[in-house]
C-alpha cells in the first residue's frame, strides 16, 4: 500500500461499516474507494464498495467489483451473499440460486440469505420451494421483509386471504417505510384479483399521489383503470412507461390492454417488442404470451399462424391450471367455428369449461356452437348478439389476467422496496458477530472444546440411534442420510432452544421418501415385472373424456406415464393402504401381500400411523405453523423407529426386514 498505513486502512473500513449500518452509502463509497486506491486487498473493500453502488443504484458498477472481488477471493461468503442478491435484482435467478445456495451452507441462520433464496426459486416458478425456504427463515428471526416476500407467495399461489392478510398486517406495523408502499401495492394487487378494479385503480393512484409508485407498477395502474373505465388515465400509464425503461412483462400487459380494445395489430407490435427484449421461454410469461398473441392473430383472421400460438399455450403446464388455462381452449374454439369445425369448437369450449365453469365467453360460445348451423352468420347479422360477444370476450380477458397474476413472478419487482430493510439486517448479524467474537476471545480453549465435545456426542447418539434402530437391516442409503440428518437435529435440540418445526420438517420429509422408496418405487417396478400396469389403471378409471382419463384417486395418476405426475404423497399413500381390500385395489393388495411378509393388521396399523404423521407434522410444517407440540414429534420419532404396533422396533425397520 502507498499512502495508507494498514492500521488507518481498517480504521477507514470500520468507519466505512458504521455509515453502512446507518444507510449513508455514498460516505461508504468515499471511504472505501480511498482503500482500494492505496492498494488494500483484502475482501471487506470489494464488499462494502459493491453493497454501497448496489444502495445507489449503479448496478453495472457494482456487479462488477463484487465478481472481481470474489474472482480475488473464491468461496468468501459475504462477496457470495452480496452478489447473490445481485443476481436477484438483476433478475438473473439461476446465477443467483447457484451462488445462494452455497452461502446457505456457510451461513445456514442468515434470515436475509434464506429470503434472497426463495425470492430467486420463485421468480423461476418454484413458488412451493420458497415457502418453506422462507418458513426457515422465520425460524431463524426473519422480519417483515421475509414476511413481505411470503405474502407475494402466497399472492402467486391464489391464497389471496393469506397473502391480504400478511400484507395488512406489515401496513400496519412500524416496519420501514419501504415495505409499508410494498404492502400496500401488493394489496392493491389482491384488490384486482378479486375482481374489484375500480378499488385497484383508487388504491394505485393513492400511491402514485404519494409519490411511491415505481415504474414497473404503472402496467398494473393501467391495466386496472382499463378495466374500470379510466381510458384517459390508463393512457397517460403507459405513455410514461413507455417513455421509460419498460420490461417484456409491461409490454406483454399493454398487448392485452389492446386486445381488450379491440386493436390487435397494436397488441402484435407490442408482442415482438416484449420478445425482443427477452426470450419468450426464460421470462415466466410464456404462456401469456402465446396466448395473448394467439387472440391478437385470431382477431386479425391469421388462423393459421393463430393457432400454432394458441396450440403452443396449450403444451405448457399452465394450460392444465384450473381457470388459467381457460383462455387459449376458448379462442381454439372460436378459429374451429368459423372453419366450420363445430364438433372441434364444442370440445374445445367445455375444455373450457371444465377449467373454468364460470368463463363467460365460453359459456356463451358453447350455447352458440350447439346450433350447429347458423350461428356465425347469427353473431355478425344481431347487432345485440355482436355487444354481448364483446363483452363476454372482455369479461374473459379480465379473469384469465386476474388469475394468471397469482402465476407471475413479482418478486423481482419488488426487491428494489427491500434495500433500506437489508440494511437494519446487516446492522444486527453485525452485532451479534461481534457479541460473539468477544465470547470465544475471552475464554476460546473452553468454549472450544466444549462445542466440539457436544458435536461428538451428538453426532455419535445420531449414529448410535440409527444403528440400535435398523440394526443389520440394509436401509437404502439416501433414505439412511435423510434420518441420520432429521436424528442429528433432534439431538442437537436437547442442547439448544431449536424450534420443533425445524426437527418436524426433516423427519417428515425422511418419513414421506421412504414411501417412495420401500412402496412406491418398487410398486411401480413389480406393474411392469407382471405386466399388469394397464389392468391396475384400467381398474382406477373413474371417467374419460376424449383423451382425457379422470381416476378414482390421485394415486393411480401417479403411476401412468403419460401423467408425468409426481409420486403420491403421505395422505394418498395412506388412504389406499387403507382401502387395500376394495376391488378396484386388488392388484395394489396383491403387490402388498406378496412383497411383504406382514400381515394384514400390519398394514391396517401403518395405514392409521401415515395419516396421523401427515396431519400432526407435515401438514402444519406444509402451511408454514411453526408451533408443534414436541410431545407429537416424540411419539412420531419413537413409532417411526423404535417402536410400533405392540413390537420392540420401528415401523420403517419392520418393513426392511419384512421385504421380500
Amino acid at each position: 500500500m502507498s499512502g495508507l498505513n494498514k492500521r488507518r486502512a481498517i480504521a477507514l473500513l470500520e468507519q466505512a461499516r458504521l455509515h453502512s449500518e446507518r444507510g449513508e452509502w455514498q460516505a461508504v463509497e468515499k471511504l472505501v474507494r480511498e482503500v482500494a486506491q492505496a492498494g488494500f486487498k483484502e475482501a471487506a473493500v470489494p464488499s462494502l464498495l459493491g453493497e454501497a453502488l448496489r444502495q445507489l443504484g449503479r448496478r453495472d458498477e457494482a456487479r462488477a467489483v463484487l465478481e472481481a472481488g470474489l474472482a480475488q477471493h473464491p468461496g468468501h461468503s459475504e462477496l457470495e451473499a452480496r452478489l447473490g442478491c445481485l443476481y436477484v435484482d438483476a433478475d438473473e435467478p439461476l446465477k443467483a440460486i447457484e451462488l445462494l445456495g452455497r452461502v446457505k451452507k456457510a451461513r445456514p441462520r442468515d434470515p436475509q440469505v434464506l429470503t434472497y433464496f426463495a425470492g430467486a426459486l420463485l421468480r423461476l416458478g418454484r413458488a412451493e420451494e420458497a415457502e418453506a425456504q422462507l418458513a426457515r427463515a422465520m425460524l431463524v428471526g426473519g422480519g417483515a421483509d421475509t414476511r413481505l416476500v411470503l405474502a407475494m407467495v402466497k399472492l402467486r399461489r391464489g391464497q389471496t386471504d393469506d397473502a391480504d392478510r400478511i400484507a395488512a398486517q406489515i401496513e400496519g406495523s412500524e416496519a420501514a417505510p419501504t415495505l409499508v408502499w410494498t404492502a400496500r401495492a401488493l394489496r392493491a394487487d389482491v384488490k384486482l384479483l378479486r375482481g374489484d378494479a375500480r378499488g385497484a385503480f383508487e388504491a394505485w393512484t393513492g400511491i402514485d399521489a404519494a409519490g411511491q409508485l415505481q415504474p414497473y407498477q404503472l402496467a398494473h395502474m393501467a391495466y386496472a383503470g382499463e378495466l374500470a373505465g379510466e381510458k384517459t388515465q390508463v393512457d397517460a400509464a403507459i405513455a410514461r412507461r413507455l417513455a421509460q425503461d419498460p420490461q417484456s412483462e409491461d409490454l406483454l400487459v399493454f398487448a392485452q390492454i389492446a386486445n381488450l380494445r379491440g386493436e390487435p395489430a397494436r397488441a402484435l407490435a407490442l408482442l415482438v417488442q416484449a420478445a425482443q427484449l427477452n426470450k419468450v421461454s426464460e421470462t415466466g410469461w410464456e404462456f401469456d404470451f402465446h396466448a395473448a398473441k394467439g387472440r391478437a392473430l385470431r382477431l386479425l383472421k391469421r388462423g393459421e399462424e393463430a393457432r400454432t400460438e394458441l396450440e403452443a399455450a396449450c403444451a405448457l403446464p399452465e394450460a392444465s391450471i384450473p381457470r388459467v388455462g381457460a383462455g387459449p381452449f376458448v379462442d381454439r374454439g372460436h378459429l374451429a367455428a368459423e372453419a366450420g369445425a363445430f364438433e372441434e369448437a364444442e370440445a374445445h369450449f367445455r375444455r373450457a369449461l371444465e377449467l373454468d365453469p364460470e368463463e363467460p365467453e365460453a359459456k356463451r360460445a358453447l350455447e352458440l356452437t350447439a346450433r350447429r348451423l347458423g350461428w356465425r352468420q347469427a353473431l355478425e347479422a344481431s347487432a345485440e348478439e355482436r355487444v354481448g360477444a364483446a363483452k363476454a370476450e372482455a369479461e374473459a380477458l379480465r379473469r384469465r389476467f386476474l388469475v394468471r397474476e397469482t402465476e407471475v413472478d413479482r418478486l423481482r419487482r419488488e426487491v428494489e422496496r427491500l434495500k433500506a430493510e437489508r440494511a437494519s439486517a446487516e446492522a444486527k448479524a453485525k452485532a451479534a458477530a461481534l457479541r460473539a467474537e468477544a465470547l470465544v476471545s475471552a475464554a476460546p480453549q473452553q468454549v472450544r472444546h466444549e462445542l466440539e465435545e457436544r458435536d461428538r456426542d451428538i453426532e455419535g447418539k445420531a449414529n448410535e440411534n440409527l444403528e440400535l434402530a435398523f440394526g443389520k437391516v440394509a436401509c437404502p442409503e439416501r433414505l439412511r442420510h435423510m434420518l441420520l440428518v432429521a436424528e442429528r437435529t433432534y439431538q442437537m435440540s436437547l442442547y439448544t432452544e431449536l424450534p420443533a418445526a425445524a426437527v418436524a420438517v426433516l423427519f417428515s420429509g425422511a418419513f414421506e421418501r421412504s414411501l417412495v422408496e420401500l412402496i412406491v418405487h418398487p410398486f411401480d417396478q413389480w406393474l411392469d415385472q407382471r405386466r399388469l400396469r394397464a389392468r391396475f389403471l384400467e381398474a382406477g378409471v373413474r371417467e374419460r373424456r376424449g383423451n382425457r382419463v379422470e381416476y378414482i384417486d390421485r394415486f393411480f395418476e401417479s403411476f401412468d406415464r403419460e401423467q408425468k405426475a409426481r409420486p403420491p404423497s403421505l395422505g394418498e399413500v395412506s388412504r389406499v393402504l387403507e382401502r387395500r381390500e376394495d376391488p378396484y385395489l386388488s392388484i395394489f393388495n396383491e403387490y402388498v401381500s406378496s412383497s411383504f411378509d406382514l400381515p394384514s393388521s400390519f398394514w391396517t396399523e401403518f395405514a392409521r400411523f401415515v395419516t396421523w404423521g401427515k396431519e400432526t407434522l407435515r401438514d402444519p410444517v406444509a402451511h408454514g405453523h411453526i408451533e408443534i407440540d414436541w410431545e407429537g414429534l416424540k411419539q412420531f420419532r419413537e413409532r417411526l423407529l423404535f417402536s410400533f404396533a405392540g413390537q420392540p422396533t420401528g415401523a420403517l425397520p419392520t418393513l426392511l426386514r419384512a421385504r421380500k
